[in-house]
């Protein structure tokens, strides 16, 4: 659709700001800089398109974008020059428009500028979110569990650090190892907060396709790091159930998702990436992303009518946990062993995290599951016990209303999840 089209403007203004944000806020940082600029410069772009496209829409609206937003910044620049003494060429290098290519993807090279070595690795994930995909400081401060005030402290004085460092917007010819695993990790806590759902369906959307596009971008430019791979192929896996994992409100765990519903598409694609990790010199033992990759892969293979291959997966979360020794890890491994050996075995697996996690009873994920390992093994009371912590612990709506439901069906409820808070 044509900005000059009728109704056209608003829907291609709506696309610009949600689809191609990263890449042309790369585009203005490469050229001038200075994060922070390049932001405010396609604000205030935006800002005047909203003005002006209804009335004298542009032939080519992402040329109009860079070029309102190129001048804004060079008025600022002017001033800040006039402020301090600084000349304009301080400021922005004029030889850079030339290569101003708004049809070129520079979301990439805004990835690993945000996790710059010289930035601490906390704020990489939280800058990611704001500046390549627009969540809010509200929202991103409640994903981290931080006061908004703090977190915003932290993201000026990151792009501050930026600018002092003069820091590249190119993506780097050689790419540390370190950077790399900063941004996979980045990607992946930014589609974990779709989990959370802290934002509108809309919002919360939009950032799980950015991580997705951006882990495939990460393919892309390196294929041969199974790492990169583990991670590409590990969103595919999770968002191909994404039309599954919430029915009527009511959330829906993995083993009770009809896989006729996935996205076998996106299944194949995960597969074909996860496989082509053969293809590529390994160093070392497979690591965490792989595996959670081959773990998911192995959910998967329910969309051939099969049971997921539980022993599989419980040798996996064995693997991953001697990586990343996390409680989520933890009490999956209990639940494969339940489903794998038997539920009385998982159990005690879950009972031992306690010692191991002193933490863990403000874990909800570990009530939910011993919820319901405590309900196929026949204990009613003590099941009710842990899905009513669970819910207490619960946030999300679609999470409270799955484990409402679930504490309902025991036998001799009542209504009893209704008057829990």
């Amino acid at each position: 659709m044509n900005a000059d089209e009728p109704g056209g403007s608003d829907d291609l203004l709506t696309r610009i700001v949600t689809e191609d944000r990263a890449r042309l806020i790369g585009a203005l940082a490469r050229w001038c800089g200075d994060l922070q600029r390049a932001e405010d410069g396609f604000s205030d772009a935006i800002e005047a398109a909203l003005k002006t496209w209804p009335s004298t829409p542009p032939r080519n609206p992402h040329a109009w974008i860079i070029t309102v937003a190129r001048n804004r910044i060079r008025d600022v620049a002017r001033s800040a020059a006039s402020r301090t003494s600084r000349t304009l060429t301080d400021e922005i290098n004029d030889s850079l428009v030339a290569d101003l290519r708004p049809g070129k993807d520079d979301t990439l090279a805004l990835l690993f500028a945000c996790a710059h070595p010289a930035l601490d690795r906390s704020v990489h994930a939280p800058l990611i979110l704001q500046v390549a995909m627009g969540v809010s400081t509200i929202d991103i401060a409640t994903a981290f569990a931080l006061p908004v005030a703090t977190l915003s402290k932290r993201l000026v004085r990151a792009k501050q650090k930026l600018r002092a460092n003069r820091a590249s917007f190119e993506i780097p010819e050689r790419v540390e190892h370190d950077r790399v695993q900063a941004v996979l990790d980045a990607v992946y806590a930014a589609y974990a907060v779709s989990w959370m759902r802290i934002s509108p369906p809309g919002a919360t959307e939009l950032v799980v396709e950015d991580a997705v596009h951006a882990s495939q971008l990460l393919l892309r430019e390196c294929p041969d790091n199974h790492e990169v791979r583990g991670l590409a192929s590990l969103l595919l896996f999770l968002h191909s159930r994404a039309s599954t994992r919430i029915l009527d409100g009511c959330l829906v765990p993995l083993e009770q998702q009809n896989p006729l519903g996935w996205d076998h598409r996106l299944i194949a694609r995960g597969n074909q990436i996860l496989h082509g990790c053969l293809g590529y010199p390994r160093h070392g033992d497979p690591g965490p992303y792989e595996l959670q990759a081959a773990i998911q892969a192995a959910h998967s293979t329910r969309v051939e009518g099969t049971y997921p291959p539980w022993p599989v997966i419980a040798q996996l979360y064995n693997a991953l946990i001697a990586q990343t020794p996390s409680m989520g890890a933890h009490v999956a491994r209990s639940v494969a062993i339940a489903h794998a050996v038997d539920v009385a075995t998982g159990l005690a697996e879950l009972d031992a995290l306690p010692k191991r996690f002193p933490s863990i009873d403000s874990f909800q994920a570990f009530h939910a599951a011993k919820g319901a390992l405590l309900q196929d093994d026949g204990q009613t009371t003590a099941a009710r016990e842990s899905l009513i912590r669970a819910l207490d612990l619960c946030t999300d709506i679609p999470g409270r209303n799955y484990l409402r439901r679930a504490i309902d069906r025991l036998p001799g409820s009542h209504g009893t999840a209704h008057r829990v808070s």
